[in-house]
C-alpha cells in the first residue's frame, strides 16, 4: 500500500509539472486571458507563411523559432516579472539606456552625459556648426523668414540631484549647451532659452515641470513652452496676429497620463513606480482667421506633444513637423 501510494504520489507530481509545461502552449493557442502588450521600441516577428522553397532553405524553421519564442503563452507577462525583480532586486532597468537614480528618478544615460559634459563636442565644432545656422538664418531673412533656436531643457539637468553617484555627479565640465548658448548670442540668432528658464522656474512652480519617471517635460511644463514660443514669435513677427492659448484650469490628481511616465512604461514592469502629483493644464486655442503665419519644425520628440496638441495644424497653418530632420509629419 506505501509503494502504491508513493506511486500514486509520483505521478501526480510528474502529470502536474507536464501540465505546467503545457500552460504556455494551451495559453498561446486558446488565448483565455487579455494580455497588455509590451511597451518599447522594437520589430514584432511576424508569423512565417509557410512554403516549400523556405522549408528547404532552412528561413521558414528560423522564422518560426523567433515568433514562437517571442507569441508563447504568458510571455508578456514572464517578461514583466523579471524585469520587476531586476528592478526590485538589483535597482536595474532592464531597457536600453536607463537609468534609476536615487528616490527611484529614472534617466536616459544620454541626457546625464549632457549633463556633465561627457558628450562635449568641442568649441571649433560647435562654432562650424553656428556659423552654417547664421548663413541659413541670413539666408532666410532675405525671404522675410526667421530662423528660432529653441533650446530645451534635459532631465540630466533639471534633477541633477537624483543622478547616481557612480556618475560622479560632482564633476561637471564644459558643456555643448554653455557653448552652444554664448556663441549664438555672439551671433545675434533668435534664440529661445527654456533650458534655463525652466531651472529659473524649479523652486517656484506648483506643477512640476518635469515628471518623476518621463524623459520630456511634463504636460504642464510643454504648455508654458507653447504659450511662450507663441507669445515670442508674435513678439519678432512683421505681422502680427492674436492667436493664443487660454488656460481654463489645471488638473491635478494621482492618475499620470500617457507620455509623463514614458521611461517606466518602456521598462515593463508589473508594478507601478510611485509617481509625483502632476499638473495637466485644461486649455482652449484661439486662433487669429486672419493670421497667415506659416511655420516649419525641425525637432526631436521633444515638439511630439505640442504636435499632438495641434500647435502646427492650428497655430502655423498646417506647417510641417521634421522630427530629427529625417521623417516628415
Amino acid at each position: 500500500m506505501i509503494i502504491l501510494k508513493d506511486r500514486i504520489i509520483k505521478r501526480i507530481i510528474l502529470l502536474s509539472i507536464l501540465f505546467l509545461m503545457f500552460i504556455p502552449m494551451i495559453e498561446q493557442k486558446f488565448l483565455f486571458f487579455n494580455h497588455e502588450p509590451l511597451d518599447g521600441s522594437f520589430i514584432r516577428a511576424e508569423k512565417p507563411v509557410f512554403s516549400i522553397d523556405s522549408w528547404f532553405h532552412g528561413n521558414y524553421t528560423q522564422i518560426q523559432e523567433k515568433y514562437l519564442n517571442e507569441n508563447f503563452g504568458f510571455r508578456n507577462w514572464f517578461v514583466r516579472l523579471y524585469n520587476q525583480l531586476q528592478y526590485k532586486l538589483y535597482n536595474h532597468a532592464n531597457a536600453n539606456s536607463v537609468i534609476i537614480g536615487k528616490k527611484k528618478y529614472l534617466y536616459e544615460e544620454d541626457y546625464i552625459s549632457a549633463y556633465l559634459g561627457r558628450d562635449f563636442i568641442g568649441d571649433s565644432v560647435i562654432r562650424k556648426k553656428v556659423n552654417k545656422l547664421q548663413k541659413i538664418s541670413d539666408t532666410l531673412k532675405t525671404k522675410d523668414i526667421d530662423l528660432i533656436v529653441v533650446l530645451a531643457p534635459g532631465k540630466g539637468s533639471f534633477y541633477p540631484e537624483y543622478i547616481p553617484e557612480k556618475y560622479s555627479p560632482n564633476i561637471k565640465t564644459k558643456t555643448n549647451y554653455e557653448v552652444y548658448k554664448k556663441i549664438m548670442q555672439e551671433h545675434e540668432l533668435h534664440i529661445l532659452d527654456f533650458h534655463s528658464w525652466f531651472l529659473s522656474m524649479k523652486s517656484l512652480e506648483k506643477h512640476p515641470l518635469f515628471p518623476k519617471t518621463g524623459i520630456h517635460w511634463s504636460k504642464y511644463g510643454e504648455f508654458l513652452a507653447a504659450d511662450s514660443l507663441i507669445k515670442y514669435i508674435r513678439s519678432i513677427s512683421k505681422k502680427p496676429f492674436q492667436s493664443k492659448f487660454e488656460l481654463i484650469k489645471i488638473n491635478s490628481g494621482e492618475i499620470i497620463l500617457k507620455g509623463d511616465e514614458d521611461i517606466e512604461k518602456g521598462m515593463n514592469l508589473l508594478f507601478d513606480i510611485s509617481d509625483l502629483r502632476m499638473g495637466y493644464p485644461e486649455f482652449i486655442t484661439k486662433i487669429d482667421s486672419n493670421s497667415n503665419l506659416k511655420a516649419l519644425t525641425i525637432a526631436d520628440s521633444y515638439y511630439w506633444g505640442m504636435f499632438n496638441f495641434g500647435l502646427s495644424k492650428h497655430f502655423f497653418n498646417n506647417g510641417q513637423f521634421w522630427f530629427y530632420n529625417k521623417e516628415v509629419f
